[in-house]
């Protein structure tokens, strides 16, 4: 068992070793360097799925900022990376991967990227796009748009939120067939489901946000499910993205239909068509109700003037609650639990996934051993255990008493993956306390895994975060044990 550093350390040294392997292949050599390269980079988090399935607007949605679509005029964008800058800048590759600076405008709809005469693209295949954006949130993590098939995407990303409006068959083999038979790949700790048309369930009613939800939790505790993914929400992109860009005006418009007597503004709620008629809800113009339909769609309408009515009365307040129940904010803290606290292990993943496919399909007799050593690597590693065991936990396939799920669910990093989060340790805590709460919590690990009051898949559970309680104590080994040869005799 070893820890993330470690893990990481490791991942580092067989991909030095192979590139010394492969320094005759040239492009394999190339790959492997930058592999390496991208070990120190933020979290590579790919957005994917079928053609509008919501997947640029959740894109938008977790920036921030309406900054999608991104339209080249003459390509067909394969991808578009966003990521952290000073200030924005845009770059277009070309098929070869030659990179070209250009201009980025704007507009209303998303960013426009102007090339030159010199740049301009010729319309004859696949090109990719790198946006620079100043954003907190893309400073630990780099968000790739994208409806590329799930393998090419796998080859670029760390991790992936899968987006589709209903979990069906075809959904499901394409994950399938993307996880692999062998090799990192068969772990799939880097992927989570989003159904993105939460906002339509039950023909847009204004429950229809809970009821998805209660559909994705059903979902996710579906063993098939759980063996391709990490976690299955229910988010409505439209409604996230609108709630964290909403402004004054759009606020004041919603106010002022929410001020409308029931009687007179029902009606005009039930249909796109009666919404949006000449004589329908005239304090506010036709116009602007269109750009509201277009920014909300209609259930997300009604959900803000719902929400205006029980007391929502500021843009921010509206805003925070409309994320709320878009299922945004549980997708953030997903990502955050799952994917951001285990960067590290989630890049090594995909640099250790790279390697395997290397390895296998350009075997070379010096390179034998590092499969093995790959191999020993992966089952050394309690990072995709402790993973497993946190989605197994969230989605309700895995229980455990309920006065030992958050103790798990905290030992296992699901709070952080520093010591102290993981012990639940105050930073002013001192050396022995940590110490005493470290050797407490692997004697009740230990008493779980070991006895005979849980069922064999809670006993397995049990084990698993023993074995985090032992890393723990790992770590533990550079503070000082306290004085006393008996104190934790």
């Amino acid at each position: 068992m070893i820890n993330e550093e470690e893990f990481e350390q490791r991942t580092y040294r067989l991909l030095n070793e192979a590139a010394h392997v492969y320094r005759g292949n040239q492009p394999a050599a190339a790959m492997l360097r930058s592999t390496l390269d991208r070990l120190a980079d933020p979290l590579r988090l790919a957005v994917t799925g079928p053609a509008r399935s919501g997947v640029s607007t959740l894109v938008s949605a977790l920036i921030g900022e309406g900054l999608t679509p991104v339209e080249l005029p003459g390509e067909q964008l394969a991808s578009v990376t966003y990521r952290d800058g000073t200030q924005p800048r845009a770059w277009w590759q070309d098929e070869r991967g030659t990179p070209y600076e250009i201009p980025a405008v704007r507009t209303a709809h998303g960013l426009r990227l102007v090339p030159d005469g010199r740049h301009a693209g010729r319309p004859d295949g696949a090109r990719r796009a790198v946006v620079e954006w100043p954003s907190r949130v893309l400073r630990r993590t780099e968000l790739i748009d994208t409806h590329l098939p799930l393998p090419q995407v796998q080859q670029t990303a760390d991790a992936v939120l899968y987006v589709t409006p209903q979990l069906g068959e075809a959904d499901l083999q394409a994950l399938q067939a993307a996880r692999g038979i062998r090799g990192p790949s068969v772990f799939p700790v880097h992927t989570m489901i989003v159904l993105s048309r939460a906002d339509a369930t039950g023909g847009g009613r204004t429950d229809a946000l809970l009821t998805a939800k209660q559909a994705a939790r059903r979902r996710r505790r579906e063993p098939r499910v759980g063996a391709l993914c990490q976690d299955v929400l229910a988010v409505s992109p439209l409604i996230a993205a609108a709630a964290r860009t909403l402004r004054d005006d759009e606020f004041r418009a919603i106010a002022t239909m929410a001020a409308l007597p029931r009687a007179d503004s029902e009606a005009h709620l039930l249909s796109t068509d009666r919404f949006t008629a000449a004589d329908a809800l005239r304090p506010v113009a036709a116009q602007q109700r269109a750009q509201l339909l277009q920014r909300f769609g209609l259930g997300g309408i009604r959900l803000a003037i719902t929400l205006v009515r029980t007391g929502c009365d500021h843009a921010a307040v509206l805003g925070e609650r409309l994320q709320e129940h878009s299922g945004l904010k549980d997708l953030q803290a997903s990502i955050a639990e799952l994917f951001t606290a285990r960067r590290v292990a989630l890049r090594a993943r995909s640099a250790l996934t790279i390697l395997d496919r290397l390895l296998r399909t350009q075997p070379v007799p010096p390179a034998v051993h590092l499969l093995a050593e790959l191999e020993l690597l992966l089952a050394d590693a309690h990072e995709f255990r402790e993973l497993r065991l946190l989605a197994a936990l969230r989605a309700g396939r895995v229980n455990l008493p309920r006065e030992y799920a958050v103790d798990a669910r905290r030992l296992l990093g699901g709070s952080g993956t520093s010591l102290g989060e993981r012990l639940g340790m105050s930073p002013e805590a001192t050396a022995e306390d940590t110490w005493s709460e470290a050797h407490a919590a692997a004697d009740r690990w230990r008493e779980q895994a070991h006895g005979r009051d849980l069922v064999p898949a809670q006993r397995r559970a049990a084990e698993v975060v023993l074995r985090s309680c032992d890393m723990i104590l790992a770590g533990l080994d550079t503070i000082a044990a306290p004085a006393g040869p008996a104190a934790y005799a």
